[in-house]
Parts: C-alpha cells; sequence; structure tokens
C-alpha cells in the first residue's frame, strides 16, 4: 500500500511538471508575441519526454536525450508527415528557448540543446521521411488489401473510389473495428514459400492431365458442373491442349478450381464424400505448407479433427472410417489429375499441384511469397520477407540477395533498416549483416554513431577484427532488450523469453541483468521486464523482473502494473 501511494505522489508530481511547463510556455509565447509555437506540438514533446524518456523536470534534458528523442521516440510513435520537420523543429526550438528563458536549464545547456537541435536537423528529417513513407505504404496496402476482400478489382477506377467514399463515410470506431478484423484475418492468410517449376513444364504436366478431359467428357456430375464453371463445356480438349502454354495452364486450373472447391449445403444432408469434398482444399492447402509427404493417416487426422470443429459429429467412431474412404477416393482423384503424388510412404503435391494450389490461394487473398523473389528487393522488403520464411529457403533468399549487392552497399541498406526499423526488423537486418563480408567495415563503423545501430555494429566489428570495437555493459543489456522485444513481435512472450534465455550465457548473472534492464534506456525495456516477469522458469528471478518492471514504470511516471503490488507472491 505504501508503495503505491508514493507511486502516486511521483506520478502527481510527473504530470505536474508538464502541465506546468505547458501552461507557462503559452504564456510566454503571448507574452512575446511568437506565433512559431505550436501548442500542442509542445505538449506532444513534454509528453513523450516524460513517458518515453522518463524525465521528471524539464532541467533533466540534456543532449544526449533530445538526440534519442528526437531520432528514437519520436519516429516511433508519432505518426508525422516530412513537410511537418521544420514546424516540429521550430516548436522544439521555441521550446528550448523557453527552457533557457525561465531558468529551467541553465544558459550552457541551453546552448548545447540548440546547437544539438541544428546537428540533428537532417537525421530527424530523414527518420520521419522514413517512418511516414513506411507508414504510408503499410496503410496503402492494407487498405488495397481490404477492397480485394471485399470483392473490388483494384484495377477498376470507379469501384475503388466508390469502395474508399463509402468506408471513409463510415463512423470512426467502425472503421477501425473492420481495420482490425482485416488485420487478424490477414495474419492467418499466409502460407510458406514455394518453389514454381518452369511454365513449359507445369504445361505440359497440365496437358498430360486427364482432368480437362474428364471434366468435357462429363463422366459425372460433379465433373460436368465443373466443365460449365470453368466455361469450357462444349470445348474439344485436343482444341485446349493445342493451346499455347498459358492457354493450357489457364483452362486446367479453372477445372482444378471448380472440383477442389465444392459447396454442398449442409441443409441438404451431407454423406462423407460430401464432406470430404467440402473441405478438399483444407487438405490441398495442409499438402501446400508442409515440406515433406503427409502419410495418410495423418492427413485422415488433420481432416477428422476439422470436420469435428465444423460439423456436429454425432458418431465419431461411424463416422471415421466412411471418411477415410471418402478421403482414400479424393486422394486416387489428386493422384490421377497429376495435382498429387504418392512417394516415400506419404502424399505430396506435384509441381503442377503446387502451381495450381497457389493460385487459388493467391485467388482467395493468401500471401504466397516464391523462393527467389527477394533478391532485387530493398532490404526492407528483404527483411519483411524473409518472416514469412522456413530457416533453409531464408538462408536461400538471403544468399540471392547478398549476391547481386556490393558488401558495402548492402551493409548501407541493412543499416538503414537498423536504424529506422523496429526491433523485429533489427534483429533480422543485424542477421543478415552477420554474412556481409569484411569490405563493408567502413560503413559499418560510420553507422555506430547511431544508438539504435551501435551494439549490434560494435558486436560486427568486434567479429570482423577490429581490436577496438568492444561493447559496453550498457549496450549489451539494451542489446538484450531489443533482441528480446524483436522476438515478441513474431512469437507469444512465453516463446520469446524461452529463445532470449537459450541464447544467454550459461553462466550470465539474470539477477543482475534484470536489474541493468530496469535502467537500460530502451523503449521495450517495461514491456521485456513483464515478460520475463510472467514467462521466466526461475520463480526468485520472475519475481525481481516483475519489482523491476513496477520500479521502472514507477521511475518513468507509469501507472502500476497489472495485478497490484509486483513485488507480491508468484
Amino acid at each position: 500500500m505504501a508503495d503505491n501511494w508514493v507511486d502516486e505522489r511521483v506520478r502527481d508530481r510527473v504530470d505536474d511538471w508538464v502541465g506546468g511547463v505547458d501552461g507557462a510556455l503559452r504564456a510566454w509565447a503571448d507574452e512575446h508575441g511568437d506565433d512559431t509555437v505550436d501548442p500542442r506540438g509542445a505538449r506532444l514533446l513534454l509528453d513523450l519526454m516524460r513517458d518515453d524518456l522518463g524525465l521528471a523536470g524539464p532541467d533533466e534534458l540534456t543532449p544526449a536525450l533530445l538526440r534519442r528523442l528526437l531520432l528514437e521516440v519520436f519516429p516511433d510513435t508519432v505518426v508525422a508527415s516530412a513537410d511537418e520537420v521544420p514546424d516540429i523543429l521550430a516548436t522544439a526550438h521555441r521550446l528550448v528557448a523557453f527552457l533557457g528563458e525561465s531558468g529551467a536549464v541553465p544558459a550552457e545547456r541551453r546552448a548545447a540543446l540548440a546547437a544539438e537541435l541544428d546537428a540533428l536537423a537532417p537525421r530527424f528529417a530523414e527518420a520521419v521521411s522514413a517512418a511516414d513513407t513506411a507508414e504510408r505504404q503499410a496503410a496503402a496496402e492494407v487498405i488495397h488489401g481490404m477492397m480485394v476482400a471485399e470483392g473490388v478489382d483494384p484495377d477498376d477506377a470507379e469501384a475503388v473510389e466508390r469502395w474508399v467514399r463509402d468506408f471513409e463515410a463510415l463512423p470512426e470506431a467502425e472503421r477501425y473495428a473492420r481495420t482490425e478484423e482485416f488485420l487478424r484475418r490477414a495474419e492467418e492468410l499466409v502460407v510458406p514459400p514455394v518453389r514454381l517449376a518452369p511454365q513449359a513444364e507445369l504445361a505440359a504436366a497440365a496437358r498430360s492431365s486427364p482432368l480437362v478431359a474428364e471434366a468435357l467428357a462429363g463422366g459425372s456430375d460433379r465433373l460436368r458442373r465443373a466443365a460449365e464453371e470453368a466455361g469450357i463445356a462444349g470445348a474439344d480438349a485436343a482444341v485446349l491442349a493445342a493451346g499455347d502454354d498459358a492457354a493450357v495452364l489457364a483452362a486446367w486450373v479453372r477445372v482444378f478450381d471448380a472440383v477442389a472447391t465444392a459447396a454442398h449445403d449442409p441443409a441438404d444432408g451431407l454423406g462423407p464424400a460430401e464432406l470430404v469434398q467440402n473441405e478438399l482444399t483444407g487438405v490441398l492447402v495442409h499438402l501446400y505448407e508442409q515440406d515433406e509427404p503427409t502419410p495418410p493417416e495423418l492427413l485422415a487426422a488433420v481432416l477428422l479433427a476439422h470436420v469435428e470443429q465444423k460439423y456436429r459429429v454425432e458418431d465419431r467412431r461411424a463416422v471415421t472410417p466412411a471418411l477415410e474412404t471418402a478421403l482414400a477416393g479424393e486422394i486416387e482423384n489428386l493422384v490421377r489429375w497429376g495435382a498429387a503424388e504418392t512417394r516415400d510412404g506419404g502424399l505430396a503435391l506435384t509441381p503442377l499441384g503446387v502451381w495450381g494450389v497457389r493460385e487459388l490461394l493467391l485467388a482467395d487473398g493468401f500471401v504466397a511469397p516464391l523462393v527467389g523473389e527477394l533478391a532485387d528487393v530493398p532490404a526492407a522488403d528483404l527483411v519483411a520477407g524473409l518472416t514469412w520464411h522456413r530457416s533453409d529457403t531464408a538462408d536461400e533468399e538471403i544468399d540471392g540477395w547478398l549476391a547481386r549487392r556490393a558488401p558495402e552497399d548492402a551493409a548501407g541498406e541493412l543499416l538503414e533498416v537498423m536504424r529506422t526499423g523496429t526491433p523485429g526488423a533489427r534483429n533480422l537486418a543485424a542477421a543478415v549483416l552477420e554474412r556481409v563480408g569484411p569490405q563493408a567495415a567502413g560503413a559499418v563503423r560510420d553507422a555506430a554513431r547511431d544508438a539504435p545501430v551501435r551494439p549490434y555494429a560494435l558486436l560486427w566489428l568486434s567479429r570482423n577484427g577490429d581490436p577496438d570495437a568492444e561493447l559496453s555493459r550498457a549496450e549489451y543489456v539494451w542489446m538484450f532488450v531489443d533482441s528480446l522485444a524483436g522476438m515478441m513481435e513474431s512469437a507469444d512472450p512465453d516463446e520469446a523469453v524461452r529463445a532470449a534465455l537459450a541464447q544467454t550465457p550459461p553462466d550470465a548473472d539474470m539477477g543482475a541483468l534484470i536489474d541493468d534492464v530496469r535502467r537500460a534506456e530502451h523503449p521495450d525495456a517495461i514491456d521485456v521486464l513483464e515478460a520475463l516477469g510472467d514467462h521466466h522458469p526461475d520463480k526468485a528471478l520472475a519475481k525481481a523482473a516483475r519489482t523491476a518492471a513496477y520500479k521502472a514504470r514507477s521511475s518513468r511516471g507509469g501507472a502500476a502494473p497489472r495485478g497490484g503490488d509486483a513485488a507480491g507472491s508468484p
């Protein structure tokens, strides 16, 4: 209780200084007739000093903290456009002038802060521009994805304009909810990268496949409907097969789509065959995502589990053998049509099947990357694309990307991602940088001046023979926080903590490390401490991390951590 009372007193005092400075600055600007001060912009800078830098008063502002505010905190926290940079810097200059004239900072430090602002201006403009470009690109990609998901053709200018107009007319809460729902679903619409066979090879396989001929012959209602849905009913199979490669593949995949995406109505009553046909796309996606053949019994178990989730199964023991028999029949069809093959005791897609399933996935809005497509993209896109890859294909992508660039150019691109990106992007870019040769030493040494890059740059230089490159304790701690924060972007906190601990030297003093993390000037330090507190396997260290998170939050003017007293029993 006493600790909470102290925390509230500290928090009230911290809040008071921001409000006090804000009010005094407005009065000072009015008194001087200074219309260059943006009150809202100044208040934003003050809030960032308090909340992200942890300042307990304006007197604690130093050139180093100002540099961190503008190059790290502001670009990561505030959505601003590049053309707003002059106004932001002007407001910062007026704020520094006010702090000096009011005596909040001594004259010598005021001069140092003003000089730091002048020196930072070009780099601040670059940081805001990079963040602005990334924000706009991300927003454009989300809007494009939402339109496609709702059936809007991106090439239909009138339809796009109508969709955007209707979307912008929605209440803000509804726009937000729809965007959140799309992003949630988008995370599920990603499949691993695959390799595609050359078009000529795929077309030859399609010509050899009996699928189109069977559909035209109408040997079953299912195949007859497939020919109609594919728009080839009444065509001559020989004529279709004689077309160019693209036309042959287009006809094949239209029929494949029709037979693979059956939609039998459950209201009509579904037998085992109809159930399996309704879920055949799930079977195909499962095969697409595997890098080894899937045993038939495992495929049947996966199918049964999905059927039980989607439909009411009254007698599992009676349904199971019937589903297995129906699945075996569909597997026979896939093999006969050239979409799948049996090998090594399991079932796998053929190259034609991989291509066909990918076409279906793309039509449904999935992200379905290809191995090798990252070789010519900028480093930021490489890093973003690597998140979808397994380790073997990621290595192949990295090798291909590096092969097309001089070492110093590759390093320059990667270092820029590390300077402006999130911890996750920084982690991946640093991993790629490790594979760049020593010719990049000059670029890496220059980048070591930037705080987010410095620990990684020093580590790279040390590994490449620079005897003067050595991480300080604070830099090691900062990199530990950055690494764990990066892992938490793409993994559950418990998984991220396990991975981070596995990379920590066995003889590391975790208690001391936790205490140092509390003092680390990293924006994610508290989140990392809370993750360690929730998921560290050692109860004593977990409790120490929770206590450290509580103290760090209190010292930075934040609220008490969830769950009350962090120092309580685990």
